[in-house]
């Protein structure tokens, strides 16, 4: 039996949830049970896994608080192995890099770069820093790094909300801060995908706007540089099936690993929508609801899309049909505490399609 991994908001204020949940999947992709649940850990809102070179996984979670946490569990039996601080507050996601966790300080608009996998917990290797500040007040006031995502050339980009860009680090010491994309005042980028060449002339980057819900489209020049090639809403205004005066916040934002769809969260208007960035120009194909409220996070499967509805305390699994797209109704609501963040073992990965 497959297993997936679910963080979840613990704190009065924030949430119900037991911290860090391992979900039994079964045959069908259909989540089967809680297994373990409850593991001490506050407020862990991202999760990533890796494996280390004797064999043994390692799962990493933030814990979003205000003196900022990153935990390395088991991933089998969720037992902690080690905590350290992130040297900021509400670390909000992370990345393995190289061998060293990357973790973005959401209130602080720092990112730590800590020793990982079996390397013992200690001080911050190195804490990034490269402070702005965009028009929306009471959410711009100054950085906030959101997301960190490795590239295929050796660097990192991290996605700061409260700065309008999307900044490149070297991976490797002393991660220089090698260059910007900047996106138009009061974006607000979230998280991004970076599309590799194949179906384009060169590298695309994709950047979803928490405050403008906008899709913010990049490519990558010769000499590195990252040159803004248009943008399009991230919803169907037409909808009629969607209150057209609810907020939008965009959360999450994937690919399918056919590089031919982004998926996205869109908070507020509460729907999932999708993409299709197979050809010059993207497009909007579809926008369904989310089966819940407020889809923080999703995961793509190969046939199964699973929706971690926050503040309605479940996850929506959806059916995804021969081209990709989900179906209007959720095959299953699976009942979890303020769910955050899920991830699926490889070998429920996002489809080819």
């Amino acid at each position: 039996m497959t297993h997936a991994l679910v963080g979840s908001y613990t704190e009065p204020g924030s949430g119900t949830g037991t911290g860090v949940s391992r979900l039994a999947l079964a045959a069908d992709g259909l989540i089967a049970g809680v297994e373990l649940a409850g593991t001490g850990l506050r407020n862990p809102s991202f999760l990533a896994s890796t494996s280390s070179s004797g064999g043994r996984g390692v799962l990493y979670a933030v814990e979003e608080l205000d003196d900022g946490t990153l935990a390395a569990l088991d991933p089998g039996t969720l037992t902690l192995r080690w905590r350290t601080p992130t040297s900021g507050s509400d670390p909000c996601h992370l990345g393995v890099v190289d061998g060293s966790v990357w973790v973005a300080n959401y209130s602080s608009g720092t990112v730590a770069v800590l020793p990982g996998v079996d390397k013992l917990p200690g001080p911050v290797s190195v804490l990034l820093a490269n402070p702005g500040s965009g028009p929306v007040a009471d959410r711009q006031e100054g950085s906030h790094a959101h997301q960190v995502v490795p590239t295929g050339w050796g660097t990192v980009l991290v996605a700061d909300l409260g700065a309008d860009r999307v900044d490149e680090y070297l991976a490797q010491i002393p991660h220089t801060l090698l260059r910007s994309a900047q996106l138009p005042a009061g974006t607000g980028p979230r998280h991004v995908v970076l599309q590799a060449a194949g179906r384009h002339p060169t590298e695309t980057l994709w950047v979803a706007g928490e405050l403008d819900a906008q899709l913010h489209r990049f490519t990558r020049e010769e000499n590195g540089a990252w040159t803004r090639a248009g943008s399009m809403a991230l919803y169907d205004a037409a909808n009629p099936a969607v209150d057209a005066g609810a907020e939008r916040y965009p959360s999450h934002l994937q690919a399918n690993t056919g590089g031919t769809l982004l998926y996205a969260a869109i908070r507020g208007r509460n729907t999932i929508a999708v993409v299709d960035i197979s050809g010059t120009e993207p497009h909007l194909v579809a926008e369904v609801d989310c089966g819940g409220n407020w889809p923080r996070h999703f995961a793509v499967g190969r046939s199964l899309l699973y929706v971690a509805n926050q503040l309605s305390d479940e996850i929506s699994v959806f059916a995804l049909d021969g081209a990709g797209l989900p179906g209007a109704e959720p095959v299953q609501r699976f009942a979890i505490g303020s769910p955050t963040c899920i991830l699926l073992p490889p070998s429920a990965g996002a489809g080819s399609r």
